[in-house]
């Protein structure tokens, strides 16, 4: 009996699939292909806005082609071993020349010391053993002043401190002494902090080159005159 059963259920099972199978509806309109028009195809090719793969960079100048031919050239050399050592040797040369001038120019030195930086000075004064003690500095830092040579009077300026301190005996003058020596030799001494920044303002004004007006001048020659003050 239950083996008629399930068979019984079988086919009424068969028999419902069979009769929806007669309701599906198929699609039986017509489909139209559509293809692309090739003088649309032809004339979107030819649109300079559509090729997005055919950008020309511009020509180089003839200034960049040489720096290009340049660093190809150092990349070349640096591939090697020896163009390797050459341009490190070249770069440490070059950055010691480089820390030697900017030393140079901070100080105002030359092997001479202060008084030999430029044998062709514009003071006009070739300062030598005599020659301290013989310029009228009163005389020329008039002249320089009324000559509009502000930077010349601030190193005459600086010359007659020199000569007063050497007069007292406060320093050993020598031509190849630099300015740091003689700030140091005043160690100790009350006029040390003022000499030396009297030093920094001379050298700032003469060796760094730095421009100065009547109204800056007016200011170091103060500066100065109270120095002066001090060694009466």
């Amino acid at each position: 009996m239950r083996l008629l059963f399930i068979i019984i259920t079988l086919f009424c099972m068969h028999s419902s699939l069979a009769q929806r199978g007669h309701g599906i509806l198929y699609d039986s309109s017509e489909t139209t292909v559509r293809y692309f028009s090739p003088g649309k195809i032809k004339a979107y090719n030819a649109d300079k806005d559509f090729q997005y793969n055919r950008y020309k960079e511009p020509p180089k100048s003839l200034w960049e082609r040489f720096w290009e031919w340049f660093w190809n050239k150092i990349e070349t050399m640096l591939g090697t071993e020896g163009g390797s050592a050459a341009f490190k040797t070249v770069f440490i040369l070059l950055a010691v020349l480089v820390l030697v001038f900017f030393i140079y120019k901070l100080t105002g030195m030359s092997k001479a010391g202060l008084f030999k930086r430029n044998t062709g000075d514009v003071s006009g004064y070739s300062i030598t053993d005599e020659d301290i003690h013989s310029i009228n500095f009163d005389q020329a830092i008039e002249q320089a002043v009324q000559n509009n040579n502000y930077r010349l009077a601030v190193r005459l300026l600086y010359l007659q401190s020199l000569k007063r301190l050497t007069d007292k005996n406060l320093i050993n003058w020598q031509l190849n002494k630099t300015n740091i020596a003689y700030v140091q030799e005043l160690q100790g001494s009350p006029y040390q902090s003022s000499f030396s920044n009297l030093t920094l303002q001379f050298e700032s004004n003469w060796y760094g080159d730095m421009p100065i007006d009547v109204t800056e001048f007016n200011t170091v020659h103060q500066q100065f005159n109270q120095f002066n003050r001090q060694l009466i």
